[in-house]
């Protein structure tokens, strides 16, 4: 059996432009989803509890896949961003990284497999809510125990 914890940080930045611009990055349950402690803030925690390949039950808003060698949680969060003060930004890019290395699992936002390298997620998207498909694969060579790390998202202004 896993304990799986998850840490959703979002990180704000702001792109070189003459005039000031603030970017406010939010991350939301959403409603066909898990629940995030946290949603609506900066900072979420997605916990699946105590979860394993075959058997058990997996939290609500939460799919489990078994597949050949692996099995895979997946879950939809939202992400609100919104530009404040000035309007000069007509959209925003999305990039996603995990904050430590994980050459056992697969993490993923929508289909872009994380890693500590920066990886664009979204490029050019309108502001506003929008959805995005986590997903956790986990080879069954995997010993059984905690799986936690933490993806930090960045919005950045266009």
């Amino acid at each position: 059996m896993y304990r799986i914890w998850l840490v959703l940080i979002a990180m704000l930045f702001l792109s070189c432009r003459s005039s000031a611009q603030v970017v406010v990055l939010a991350i939301v349950s959403d409603p066909s989803g898990i629940t995030l402690t946290g949603s609506g803030s900066s900072a979420a925690v997605m916990t699946f509890g105590t979860v394993r390949a075959f058997g058990g039950t997996v939290p609500s808003g939460v799919t489990k896949t078994v597949g050949a060698n692996n099995w895979t949680l997946t879950t939809p969060i939202d992400l609100q961003v919104t530009q404040l003060i000035l309007m000069l930004s007509p959209n925003y890019n999305l990039t996603a990284q995990l904050m430590f290395a994980d050459v056992q699992n697969t993490w993923k936002l929508n289909s872009v497999t994380l890693s500590t390298a920066a990886s664009t997620i979204t490029a050019a998207h309108a502001y506003g809510t929008a959805a995005y498909t986590f997903s956790l694969t986990i080879p069954f060579s995997a010993a059984a125990g905690l799986i936690s790390n933490t993806i930090n998202l960045t919005a950045t202004a266009n």
